[in-house]
């Protein structure tokens, strides 16, 4: 049984504890008819010890590749060495992309007969790549969207022209849905022009200013001298976040059961799953005294739902508590810090602060940039001081 979780053990951790590796990862080469050429790649030796290794090829290019070395040592002094492969290209490929992967292979160490061990050879590949050119005009696109600092998207698209002629005009159209499928925007990029094998981006900024935060999907259609390109990408505007809108107590008495009910906004444009509240109470040593929770709720997007928790206050007495209340959904857990003051027929909720933080714990933002920009001050004065005393001395 131990054996076989050393194992799994293995199974799942040899892949990021590779001794060995390869710089660089892929070389890119355009094709020409009969193009010889040497590629130099070199191993690292990363663990610094005694390997062994050998060198294949595998893949559709294989046949064209040689290999002037298809074994050699390291020693542990050797933190890297330095090889080649060398290749000569027909005279002709079909357009697109050709690749092989040179595979260097690293032999386990030899072990005394008697002892037990797991054997784990490792194996790490640099590949190469031959672009043949399509003929005429042909373009090769992806679709990237990054969330700007502002809270605006910005659409990034790289283009490569893979045909034997120029793209003398290059543009895209980017339409935006939401997860209903609902058409919300469209937006345009720049014009280019991109110049055979040359790659270039469009780019275009979309202003969420006025949009919901949530689930989008992008569908772009680059538009190069007549001909089309669809493409695709999901995203996120904004962060999924539900709000609490209230608390409260009605028809209470002490030593009965306390409702409390809370009111709950879903501001993501999609539906969250799940969610639950959680009351913490304290006794004047800040001790826990009380932990009571609500049923699990389903809340639609863009709009609110009551949550309801129950206390039974048999036993607990006239004053003032302080409680944390804990909204939980998906991977987060938003807190607001309270006073609970208890009075014989009524409970009123007091609210001190609130944070979003990942589950676990975090740090009020707010706090955080109050404590800066009291430190930005302190420098301040003390530069000035240490200026003004200077130049007195100076003077002096």
């Amino acid at each position: 049984m131990n054996k076989f979780f050393i194992f799994i053990f293995v199974l799942f951790f040899v892949p990021f504890v590779m001794g060995i590796g390869l710089t660089p990862a892929r070389t890119t080469i355009n094709f020409e008819p009969n193009l010889e050429k040497s590629v130099d790649f070199s191993v690292i030796n990363s663990e610094a010890k005694n390997i062994n290794l050998v060198v294949s090829v595998q893949g559709e290019l294989a046949q064209y590749v040689t290999l002037p070395e298809t074994s050699f040592s390291m020693s542990s002094t050797q933190n890297s060495k330095k090889i080649a492969y060398n290749f000569k290209l027909p005279n002709e490929l079909l357009p697109g992309l050709h690749t092989a992967e040179i595979m260097v292979l690293q032999l386990p160490e030899s072990k005394n007969a008697d002892e037990t061990y797991i054997e784990a050879t490792l194996a790490v590949i640099t590949q190469l790549y031959i672009y043949v050119p399509y003929p005429g005009k042909y373009a090769e696109a992806d679709l990237s969207v990054f969330n700007l600092d502002d809270g605006n998207i910005q659409f990034v698209i790289p283009v490569i022209s893979r045909g034997e002629f120029d793209l003398v005009s290059v543009k895209a159209n980017i339409d935006i849905f939401t997860s209903l499928n609902e058409k919300v925007a469209t937006v345009y990029t720049n014009e280019i022009e991109i110049l055979s094998k040359e790659r270039k981006e469009v780019t275009a900024l979309w202003d969420t200013s006025e949009i919901y935060a949530g689930p989008y999907r992008a569908v772009a259609t680059l538009i190069y001298d007549e001909q089309t390109l669809k493409l695709e990408r999901n995203f996120n505007v904004g962060q999924k976040r539900l709000s609490i809108e209230s608390i409260e107590v009605n028809d209470f008495t002490l030593g009965d059961i306390a409702k409390f009910e809370v009111l709950v906004e879903n501001e993501w444009g999609e539906n969250v799953n799940d969610a639950y509240v959680q009351m913490l109470v304290r006794n004047d040593n800040g001790e826990l005294m009380v932990d009571f929770k609500s049923p699990t709720y389903d809340i639609k997007s863009l709009d609110k739902t009551l949550m309801v928790a129950f206390w039974d206050t048999k036993g607990v007495r006239v004053g003032t508590y302080d409680s944390s209340l804990l909204l939980h959904y998906d991977l987060l857990i938003d807190e607001q810090d309270l006073q609970l003051e208890i009075n014989e027929n009524s409970i009123n909720i007091i609210g001190l602060g609130y944070v979003i933080s990942e589950r676990g714990s975090g740090l009020d933002e707010n706090r955080l940039l109050t404590f800066l920009v009291i430190g930005v001050i302190l420098l301040i004065i003390i530069n000035i001081g240490w200026f003004l005393f200077l130049r007195k001395r100076l003077k002096k």
